[in-house]
């Protein structure tokens, strides 16, 4: 019970409060203990020196410390909280170490206890998805855990590890697409990357959906973004995300709709 007590004053406890405990001798052994790191790699291919922090209250808004990722896409930052949601941006200085190209103007997203942060994790923790889920909507090898597979780790099948990264490619090539088509008719960056990110979510969603269902086709429980049937969902959608857009011009709609 004193654990607990301690440890709830600790989380209770503005960052200068914890400044002048610590200063008075007081705390140093209990922050030590109450402290974990968050730690993990943020992969497209390895993205290097992108922003990751962390969000506690699921605001979208990171209230960690941020720190940049190393050449690998390795981060590590320090916390007190047990959940929280792991947020990585990138912008003009973020390079894509497998292709040498700039990734600007992403966010991924992923749960606590991940140790990749990924386009897949990004769908899996923005559409509340489940590993076994989104591995069987996007026909992913079985066994994988998308919140802990490094497809650029040494040792990795390599058979996995291509269908992992070809999955991060096609779902930030449709993203990209999407977003591009919706900022080129108005939209803000950041307003056309969540349009385009969502309109993915909300297709898988319904995939994920028509799993347990037996009257669906089988095309209705997979996402192929190959194929041009998916393609078109994801368009609708994207067309009504853009819409939905608080202050976006009826100009840019009509854009969005006819590129």
């Amino acid at each position: 019970m004193s654990v607990l007590r301690n440890t709830l004053n600790m989380r209770n406890l503005s960052p200068l409060s914890l400044l002048v405990l610590t200063a008075c001798g007081g705390g140093d052994s209990t922050i030590s203990s109450l402290l974990t790191s968050a730690s993990g790699k943020v992969i497209k291919g390895p993205l290097n020196n992108a922003l990751v922090g962390l969000d506690y209250n699921g605001d979208g808004i990171v209230d960690s410390a941020t720190v940049r990722t190393d050449a690998n896409g390795g981060y590590s930052i320090s916390t007190t909280e047990t959940t929280y949601t792991v947020i990585a941006v990138t912008d003009a200085s973020t390079i894509d170490t497998s292709s040498g190209a700039v990734m600007s103007g992403v966010t991924l997203k992923a749960p606590a206890g991940a140790t990749v942060v990924t386009p897949t994790s990004t769908l899996m923790e923005e559409g509340g998805i489940t590993a076994a889920q989104v591995v069987e909507v996007l026909g992913l090898p079985e066994g994988i855990d998308p919140l802990t597979f490094n497809a650029f780790d040494d040792g990795v099948n390599a058979a996995d590890a291509l269908a992992v990264e070809q999955a991060s490619h096609q779902i930030m090539a449709v993203i990209n697409a999407f977003a591009a088509a919706a900022e080129g008719s108005g939209a803000s960056e950041a307003d056309a990357f969540d349009a385009a990110l969502n309109s993915i979510v909300e297709v898988v969603k319904t995939k994920v959906a028509n799993l347990d269902d037996d009257t669906a086709s089988a095309s209705d429980k997979k996402l192929d973004l190959s194929n041009t049937a998916d393609l078109a969902l994801i368009k609708a959608q994207a067309i009504t995300e853009v819409a939905s857009i608080e202050g976006v011009s009826s100009e840019t709609t009509t854009a969005f709709d006819a590129l």
